[in-house]
């Protein structure tokens, strides 16, 4: 196995292990709640945001550290390309707050949709931070413009933004 790969099962594994042992999962008891249904539920979407999260958090880092290495006087100036992969984590908070109210009534397909939100949204945005760097990066080297940099960085946001999309279809 690669590095990454072997980073992204260490980061899904340590993630598990975490929600199993939160205390926040405890407030629902597969006896009170009348089944295991919102405990999974809960976990997925707690999974979702999460990967949500670190996709963002991954995203930003790849596309910061292309920032930083412009020196001062760029960076207020190429912020915005390095910026965008931030907005996977709120697309994940999201998907959390409109299905608060589902966890009892729809556990298994609250479930699906923080999956597939979890999953879209992390690799969409550890890819826009890829593809923002090389955006920042040819803005520095003076072959590329500010505004064909957005428009590549959007690319790889359009995914997260159709699997947002896809958590208000799916019933």
């Amino acid at each position: 196995m690669s590095n990454k790969s072997t980073w992204i099962v260490g980061t899904v594994a340590a993630m598990l292990l975490a929600g199993f042992a939160s205390p926040a999962f405890a407030q629902t008891t597969a006896a009170a709640a009348g089944g295991t249904g919102p405990l999974v539920a809960k976990i997925f979407m707690g999974l979702g945001v999460s990967l949500g999260l670190a996709g963002s958090a991954i995203g930003l880092s790849i596309a910061f550290s292309a920032l930083l290495g412009g020196g001062a006087e760029n960076f207020f100036k190429i912020i915005p390309v390095a910026l965008m992969p931030s907005s996977q984590g709120i697309y994940a908070i999201v998907v959390l707050f409109t299905n608060l109210d589902k966890f009892d009534s729809d556990p298994y397909t609250v479930a699906g949709k923080g999956a597939i939100a979890g999953l879209a949204m992390f690799f969409s945005a550890w890819y826009q931070g890829i593809v923002c760097a090389a955006g920042i990066r040819s803005i520095l080297e003076g072959r590329n413009t500010l505004a064909n940099a957005l428009v590549s960085g959007a690319m790889p946001e359009t995914y997260a933004v159709f699997a947002l999309v896809m958590t208000f279809i799916i019933k």
